[in-house]
C-alpha cells in the first residue's frame, strides 16, 4: 500500500505478481510445497478471470476486482498449505483496515484482524518471504495487533531489506533519516536509499535526487541530481521543478550525455555517476 501509516513508515505494500506485478512479488509456491497441477475449481474468479491460471493468481484478482469473499476462499486454502505468497498476500488481506466483506442482511465474511495479519505474516517470514519479513516488521513497529517493539520491527525490516524488499529500504531510509527507534544516522538512510533506487524504485529515486541537488549529506552534485531526475517519475511535480532548475544550469553536452546514460540504465544496474558524464556511451 503506498499510504503513510505513522511518521516515516508506509502501511504495507499489496503484494504482487500477474494482476498486480507492478509491486513485484513473485508468484511461487512456497518452500516444499509443490506447485499445483490441478485446475482450479470453477468459482467466481474462474469465471471471471478464466485466462488466469493458478488460485493465488485468482485470488490477487479477485483481491483487485475487490472480490473480497472470492479472494479470502481462495487464498487461504493456499496460505494453509504453506504457499508463502499466499500467507503473505492473506496477512495483509486481514490487515487492511477499510476491507469489510459484507452481504446484505449477512454477517460479514470476515472482518480485519491484526492478530491473524501476524500470524500468517509469521508463517511465511519463517520461510524467507522478504515482504512478510518487512509486514510483520510494520506491525511490531507501530504496535498494531502486538504490543509496540520498535527494536523488533527494525530487525525485521533489515532482514526484509537485505533479501531486496522495497518498501523495507524505503522503510529503513525514513527511519534512519529521521532517527524514528534508532539514532539519527544519514549513511545508513542514504545506503539503504541507494539500494532501493538501484532497483528503480520512485520515492527512493526521487529522496536521493533531492538531497543531492541540495547537497544534505552527500555532495552537492547538480549533474548527478539530473541523471537521478531522468531517471524518476516524469509526471512528479517536484521532479518537474528540479529538472526544469538544472536544465537551466547545465550545459547542453552534460544534459545530453545524462539523457544517455539514463536511457541505457536499467533497474539492478549501478546508477549512472558523474564520472561517467565525461565521455562517450560505449556500446551495450
Amino acid at each position: 500500500m503506498g499510504n503513510r501509516a505513522v511518521g516515516p513508515l508506509r502501511k504495507p505494500r499489496r503484494l504482487a505478481v500477474a494482476v498486480l506485478a507492478a509491486l513485484g512479488l513473485i508468484a511461487l509456491a512456497g518452500a516444499g510445497v509443490a506447485a499445483e497441477t490441478d485446475s482450479p475449481p470453477i468459482t467466481d474468479a474462474a469465471r471471471l478471470w478464466p485466462d488466469i491460471g493458478s488460485r493465488l493468481e485468482q485470488g490477487m484478482a479477485a483481491f483487485k476486482a475487490k472480490h473480497y469473499a472470492e479472494a479470502l476462499a481462495q487464498l487461504t486454502p493456499l496460505a494453509e498449505q504453506g504457499n508463502a505468497d499466499a500467507q503473505t498476500y492473506l496477512g495483509w488481506l486481514y490487515e487492511e483496515p477499510l476491507v469489510t466483506i459484507t452481504a446484505t442482511g449477512e454477517t460479514p465474511a470476515f472482518v480485519p484482524d491484526n492478530a491473524k495479519a501476524r500470524m500468517w505474516y509469521e508463517k511465511a517470514a519463517a520461510q524467507g518471504q522478504a515482504h512478510a519479513l518487512n509486514n510483520l516488521g510494520s506491525l511490531y513497529f507501530l504496535g498494531r495487533g502486538v504490543p509496540e517493539d520498535q527494536a523488533r520491527g527494525i530487525t525485521l525490516f533489515r532482514q526484509a531489506a537485505a533479501k531486496g524488499d522495497l518498501q523495507a529500504q524505503d522503510n529503513l531510509t525514513m527511519i534512519y533519516y529521521n532517527g524514528v527507534g534508532v539514532a539519527k544516522d544519514t549513511q545508513a538512510a542514504l545506503m539503504w536509499c541507494e539500494r532501493a533506487a538501484t532497483q528503480g524504485d520512485p520515492e527512493a529515486l526521487r529522496f536521493l535526487a533531492a538531497q543531492t541537488l541540495a547537497g544534505e549529506d552527500v555532495p552537492h552534485d547538480p549533474t548527478r541530481a539530473y541523471i537521478l531526475v531522468l531517471l524518476s517519475p516524469s509526471d512528479d511535480p517536484d521532479i518537474a521543478k528540479m529538472r526544469a532548475a538544472l536544465e537551466q544550469q547545465l550545459p547542453a553536452n552534460i544534459q545530453q550525455r545524462a539523457h544517455e546514460l539514463a536511457a541505457a540504465w536499467h533497474p539492478g544496474q549501478p546508477l549512472p555517476t558523474t564520472d561517467q558524464t565525461r565521455g562517450a556511451l560505449h556500446p551495450l
